[in-house]
């Protein structure tokens, strides 16, 4: 069975606040708007981004889409990096797991003064490899802007082939030169850029998180997604109000309670380690969006009250709800 990967959520996000009927997309691309948040084989990804790429009509869009990317929308791979102690550490994350949410394999070349993250996206040649370039260079300079609190400069962005209609847009969006007919596609980034501390940085959540990602790697190998990676899906499906159980997700699953554990035990992972990433990673997204109180959210993520969401959120980030919500998006340090 081929490998199943839901398309990037910050990628979706982006598309939405520029504009993007996402509905009508997947409507052409023979999808449902819930299957777009959904693990997708690769040739129904090619068919969104295709239809995506024609119905936009704007070859550079992607330069747009890649500087308004949200990180902690980017599942485990976004807040593996986010919790890392520094860029240049979160950008070695972020090549170690880009494959679970995207095809885009990336190489970080170290030089004496600058480091090259070269990307590359295998498969035949698509209409949209342009953008979708743009998309992930624009990503990883947003990243890192935002999460050092610092307005770094790349050295230059280099690109294979010849240069496109918008060549002259490159510099403006990324603030360096752009050259083109080089013999890798790459954002290079000054070395003293990549030891600038990020204000994300969390070793108990970057824990938490590496350890997810590392499984999802083991499953990418073996395929397809293993039972952990569908009872993340399960939980988050059935959360809202009540605290799944154990034997609600594996109805979910349609399998059997014990079935359900010994695949676990065979996976090396707890159910209640599965639970606390889900809750986790909903909350952090319910408080980032802003728009649901504090004890609307510990409804929402199955607490029994309040303080008992404001005790685990502390737990897994050493801050609490409120301390996340009034210090920014990204998670303080706990040390």
């Amino acid at each position: 069975m081929a490998f199943r990967a839901p398309l990037p959520l910050n990628m979706l996000d982006a598309m939405r606040k520029s504009g993007i009927d996402l509905a009508a997309l997947a409507a052409r691309a023979g999808l449902s708007a819930d299957q777009l948040r959904q693990p997708l084989t690769p040739e129904q990804s090619d068919r969104f981004f295709t239809v995506a790429y024609e119905q936009v009509g704007n070859p550079a869009v992607g330069l747009g889409l890649g500087m308004r990317m949200e990180p902690e929308l980017f599942s485990v791979v976004g807040f593996a990096a986010m919790s890392s102690p520094t860029f240049g550490v979160a950008l070695t994350r972020i090549a170690r797991y880009n494959a679970l949410v995207s095809a885009c394999e990336l190489e970080l070349v170290v030089s004496d003064s600058d480091t090259a993250v070269r990307m590359r996206f295998d498969g035949p040649p698509r209409n949209y490899d342009r953008c979708r370039l743009d998309i992930q260079t624009g990503s990883l300079l947003s990243f890192g802007r935002r999460f050092t609190e610092r307005q770094i400069v790349p050295v230059r962005v280099t690109l294979r082939g010849e240069p496109p209609a918008y060549a002259a847009l490159y510099t403006p969006t990324f603030g360096c030169p752009a050259l083109f007919d080089q013999p890798h596609d790459a954002i290079v980034f000054r070395n003293e850029d990549l030891a600038l501390p990020l204000v994300s940085a969390n070793p108990n959540v970057a824990s938490m998180f590496i350890e997810a990602a590392e499984r999802g790697l083991a499953d990418h190998g073996r395929g397809g997604p293993g039972t952990a990676q569908g009872v993340r899906e399960a939980l988050a499906k059935l959360m809202g109000g009540e605290l799944p159980t154990i034997a609600q997700v594996a109805g979910e699953l349609c399998i059997s309670e014990r079935t359900l554990q010994r695949r676990l035990a065979e996976e090396g992972v707890k159910f209640s380690t599965l639970l606390d990433e889900v809750r986790l990673q909903l909350a952090s997204r319910y408080l980032d969006a802003g728009r649901a109180s504090l004890t609307e959210i510990a409804y929402l993520l199955g607490f029994a009250d309040p303080n008992s969401f404001f005790r685990s959120f502390k737990r897994w980030t050493g801050v609490t709800p409120d301390d996340y919500r009034h210090g920014g998006k990204a998670v303080p340090s706990s040390s």
